[in-house]
């Protein structure tokens, strides 16, 4: 991704991005304006979540990465969604 592509899907201009820094480095950077610092990924849900784990196949495994890539989705996210419809059908 290009530098040009970054700055659009996070909604800065370059010339933004050098006033921030500029106010950083010069110790005059208002952090609050960009809300709480929350470590860590993003929660997938309103409640607690927790990994699990399963075996499968490598030749469904290979499959599903490659549904997953076709799609521009991780293999979690495209195992996420399959659990989601087949819980849907249910």
């Amino acid at each position: 991704m290009s530098r040009e592509e970054l700055n659009r899907r996070i909604g800065f201009t370059e010339e933004q991005l050098d006033k921030e820094a500029e106010e950083y480095e010069n110790d005059t950077w208002d952090a609050s304006k960009f809300g709480k610092v929350v470590m860590g990924r993003p929660s997938l849900a309103d409640e607690e979540v927790k990994p699990i784990t399963f075996r499968l196949p490598v030749s469904k495994i290979a499959a599903l990465d490659r549904r997953a890539a076709r799609e521009g989705r991780t293999r979690s996210e495209e195992l996420r969604l399959a659990v989601d419809d087949r819980l849907m059908k249910a």
